[in-house]
């Protein structure tokens, strides 16, 4: 009785191990598809902001105000868009740092209830920890990035680009603002990257740590 008590325990936590797999498996390989997406929409979308401020710097050379108003115009059609990618964005990152914390606790689970490979289990879970931190400071640095795009774009918003000589130091803080605000779409786009690099670590290191299993 006591054998086959062993026996079902053995199995339940076989199984239980299994599924849990499975689940991170999955999330990391939708985590992939979804990081390679983004970079061939981001990747269109700076390509597109940068013709629109190429044009935008010419009639600042010129210092046309007409002009310039009205590629602002285009530009913060861009801008709003980009802001609420970016809101989704740190939504996601929060995410991942759930389901990092979760394969963190899979991972104890498996030390207590797996003695017979403590080593191997053991270094698994630095694994999980490693990619935990990896998870908390991408999401800081994308609420910093989305913060920073939320703020420039009020600022944009809410101001006519004028030439005259009274208003001209605060049409050229502004247009460091746009300048500004590209750059943090090509660090965005560089962060999407290397966690997209990062991501796929993590399968190899997932699938070696099922084949071990």
């Amino acid at each position: 009785m006591k054998n086959l008590t062993n026996l079902l325990v053995l199995v339940l936590f076989i199984n239980v191990a299994t599924a849990q797999d499975i689940k991170e498996s999955i999330q990391n390989t939708k985590q992939i598809v979804e990081g390679k997406k983004n970079i061939k929409r981001d990747s269109k979308e700076l390509a597109a902001f940068k013709l629109k401020m190429d044009s935008f710097d010419s009639a600042f050379q010129l210092k046309s105000a007409v002009k310039s108003n009205d590629l602002k115009l285009s530009l913060l059609k861009d801008m709003a868009r980009e802001v609420q990618q970016s809101k989704v964005k740190v939504k996601k990152a929060r995410l991942e740092i759930a389901q990092s914390s979760s394969e963190i606790r899979s991972g104890r689970k498996k030390i207590r209830e797996d003695k017979k490979v403590l080593s191997k289990n053991r270094f698994n879970l630095r694994d999980d920890q490693r990619d935990r931190r990896d998870d908390v400071r991408d999401f800081k640095q994308q609420k910093q990035r989305a913060e920073r795009q939320a703020f420039i774009l009020k600022v944009i918003k809410e101001y006519n680009f004028s030439y005259d000589s009274i208003n001209f130091e605060m049409t050229l803080a502004n247009n460091k603002l746009l300048h500004e605000f590209m750059e943090i779409l090509k660090a965005d786009l560089d962060a999407t990257k290397r966690e997209l690099n990062e991501d796929i670590k993590e399968r190899r290191e997932d699938a070696r740590e099922r084949r071990n299993d």
